[in-house]
């Protein structure tokens, strides 16, 4: 396989890197989720997104026009039918990896926990999910991701065109431990350990394997 080339045909240049906190708390919202969701798969109109999400055109052009203002939507291209010009639009990559140190506490980051939470439950692990105790994981896992990823490294690698992006938040946790001095790691290590102690001390059904 051609190293520009994953099995669906997505390179690095697919994805983009989103480092202002504000385009986050965009997709917050549930409606702009599944706008991004639908045109990363194809290119649509305002009036093929309306007849999927039964919203009225007013609606999503407004959602279009912040998240074209966030540069995660763009027109593809446009078409004249008689004295009509329709537009089409297009999400600006396939997928979108947010870099900020401050976004998960900033952006919606009680429900991006709540959802780890919940895939864990559907794995077998259920965690308590009482707001005191997902506060303190949230907090460890905000703490570890500032820990494992630099903005710069994570931007350089999505900008490589030969390497496949399947591995790139991988290649990313790699880097970024061989850049921490034996300090750094150290308190890596340390955190790892207490968000799993944190993590099982929460756990509902401890009879499960």
């Amino acid at each position: 396989m051609n190293k520009n080339t994953h099995v669906n045909g997505a390179t690095m240049r697919d994805r983009k890197i989103i480092r202002d906190a504000s385009a986050f708390q965009l997709l917050a919202d549930e409606t702009r989720m599944k706008m991004i969701y639908l045109l990363r798969a194809k290119e649509m109109t305002v009036g093929q997104i309306v007849g999927e999400l039964g919203l009225t055109p007013p609606t999503i052009y407004h959602h279009i026009k912040r998240l074209r203002k966030a540069d995660m939507v763009k027109v593809s291209r446009e078409e004249r039918t008689e004295h009509i010009v329709e537009s089409f639009y297009r999400a600006t990559a396939g997928y979108f990896h947010f870099v900020n140190g401050a976004c998960a506490s900033e952006c919606g980051g009680m429900e991006w926990i709540q959802e780890i939470l919940k895939g864990l439950s559907n794995l077998g692990f259920e965690v308590d999910p009482s707001e005191k105790k997902t506060a303190r994981i949230l907090k460890l896992g905000e703490d570890l991701k500032r820990q494992r990823e630099d903005p710069d490294i994570v931007g350089r690698i999505y900008d490589m065109d030969d390497i496949d992006p399947s591995v790139g938040e991988d290649l990313a946790e790699f880097a970024m431990m061989m850049k921490m001095n034996d300090r750094e790691f150290t308190k890596y290590l340390e955190t790892q350990r207490t968000l799993r102690e944190r993590l099982l001390s929460g756990r509902v059904n401890k009879s499960k394997p």
